[in-house]
């Protein structure tokens, strides 16, 4: 067995979570529901990659939904990314006012 480890937004943790609650009701454990969506969205990804030409609702769902989800992990990393760089910021602005402070130079706020 391998270990697969990543982050997802917390609205697609919650998504995931439901799907986990109806695969327990069906008599799932925890971990081969988890197993499950995992490997069913490998099965709907290839679905779709090997019959990419069929007019097919479900299968576009398929497709919309998986872009749909890339995007939103996306948003994710760039949302966390710009925390980072809003918090770091304003530790360079800090450091920027101490600094003038020190040099007897006016900071004006």
């Amino acid at each position: 067995m391998i270990k697969i480890s990543f982050d997802i937004t917390e609205e697609s943790f919650e998504e995931i979570r439901e799907l986990i609650d109806n695969f327990k009701k069906d008599g799932f454990t925890e971990e081969d529901a988890y197993r499950a969506i995992f490997e069913m969205g490998i099965k709907a990804y290839q679905i779709e990659r090997d019959n990419p030409n069929e007019d097919d609702l479900r299968r576009q769902l398929i497709s919309m939904a998986s872009k749909y989800s890339a995007m939103k992990f996306k948003n994710f990393q760039l949302m966390r990314d710009n925390q980072t760089l809003e918090i770091r910021l304003k530790g360079y602005e800090s450091e920027n006012r101490y600094l003038k402070k020190t040099l007897g130079i006016r900071v004006d706020e």
